[in-house]
């Protein structure tokens, strides 16, 4: 995660100076796999081991990071992008096949924000250490650094010594690849969690492709004054994490907690926009990786306790592929609005969008997770 934070900072960064649609193409590449491959992405981290899918995939994507430290034209970068990401894509949903088989239901919680904490821990990291690298080195020890941890990967299921082994299948029976599509519309639950997420993804996803021209652009900052501004929203997602993991909380108080972060995340680009200074950006930021935090923790630990484990690759991809279109359309549409209303302007209007689908939508998904617990009881 660290590495992958470091590719990500210096690519948005090396292109900021072709503008707003140069920085959304990088976003929108990169997030394309997730979409395109999400079906099988999510078949194979069901049908095959840990032990043979992560190898393979982590050699790969290391080779295409490493490849970014040679200077390229921007077709060359995006293909190599695409690359590392489609590997990514399935390596995601086989890594988070392991959790159900090492944490009980009940400790679900705890278990996410326990992984949300290292996660938090490498993107806190990731954007100081790359604002530093970038200042003082350039463009290149970012990709090797990267591509060095996305290949030693390989190494992993065989150090920890875990490993999701699928069942063979029936004589006759097929792999039903959308699966999880299917699944995540017919649960109640999951459905309306995931038109909720969509929609306030869809909002804020801007913010992605705007953030670097409103802190470098308006508020005339630095690199590493960037990735402390980005590192305060890791801050409060590990802060946060680190108390989730550590404490066990009932399940209405998940649900509580859950709507709580949502409403928080939901507001906060508005609160962006109308930030004088970086130094007001800092703490609005940090108080939005608390929210971010209760999804990653409370959220996906609700979407595994009632996702049968048979299936949960597809339907994780499946949910990762659903909110990753919400950010494509978002972002391919962010340059352009930026670049006709301004950055703050367009943060303002996405910020109240996104708090009115939060009200909108939340209900509903309280009131299915109200079921459960209540079935539970």
């Amino acid at each position: 995660m660290l590495g992958s934070e470091l590719t990500l900072f210096t690519l948005v960064f090396r292109e900021k100076d072709k503008g707003p649609a140069a920085v959304a193409a990088l976003f929108i590449v990169g997030t394309l796999p997730s979409i395109v491959f999400a079906p099988w992405a999510g078949t194979i981290a069901d049908r095959f081991s840990t032990k043979q899918v992560i190898p393979i995939l982590s050699v790969i994507g290391g080779a295409a990071v490493f490849a970014q430290t040679q200077r390229l034209d921007t077709w060359a970068i995006l293909v190599l992008l695409f690359i590392a990401n489609t590997c990514a894509s399935v390596i995601g949903p086989t890594w988070g096949k392991l959790t159900p088989l090492l944490a009980t239901k009940d400790d679900f919680g705890r278990a996410m924000g326990t992984i949300q904490t290292y996660f938090s821990i490498a993107s806190l990291t990731g954007p100081i250490v790359a604002g530093f690298l970038v200042q003082a080195t350039g463009f290149v020890w970012t990709f090797a650094i990267d591509g060095f941890f996305t290949t030693m990967i390989a190494l992993l299921p065989f150090i920890v010594g875990v490993n999701h082994a699928p069942e063979a299948l029936k004589e006759g029976e097929k792999t039903q690849v959308m699966e999880g599509f299917r699944f995540l519309m017919k649960n109640a639950l999951l459905r309306s969690l995931v038109i909720l997420v969509f929609a306030m993804v869809f909002c804020m996803s801007v913010v992605n492709v705007g953030d670097i021209f409103l802190v470098t652009n308006i508020m005339h900052a630095n690199a590493f004054i960037y990735g402390v501004v980005g590192s305060s929203f890791m801050i409060g997602t590990l802060l946060f994490s680190v108390i989730a993991g550590a404490k066990k909380v009932s399940m209405r108080t998940e649900l509580n907690l859950l709507g709580i972060g949502l409403g928080v995340l939901s507001i906060s680009a508005l609160g962006v926009g109308l930030s004088p200074n970086y130094w007001v950006m800092i703490p609005i930021w940090f108080i939005a990786g608390v929210g971010n935090a209760t999804i990653n923790s409370y959220g996906v630990g609700m979407m595994i306790k009632v996702t049968p484990h048979d299936v949960q690759g597809r339907v994780f991809a499946a949910f990762g592929a659903i909110i990753s279109v919400a950010s494509i359309g978002s972002m391919s549409i962010a340059g352009g609005l930026i670049g006709a209303f301004g950055v703050r302007e367009v943060f303002i209007v996405a910020g109240a969008l996104a708090f009115t689908g939060f009200a909108v939508l939340f209900p509903t998904v309280y009131k299915e997770q109200l079921k459960i617990i209540k079935a539970n009881a």
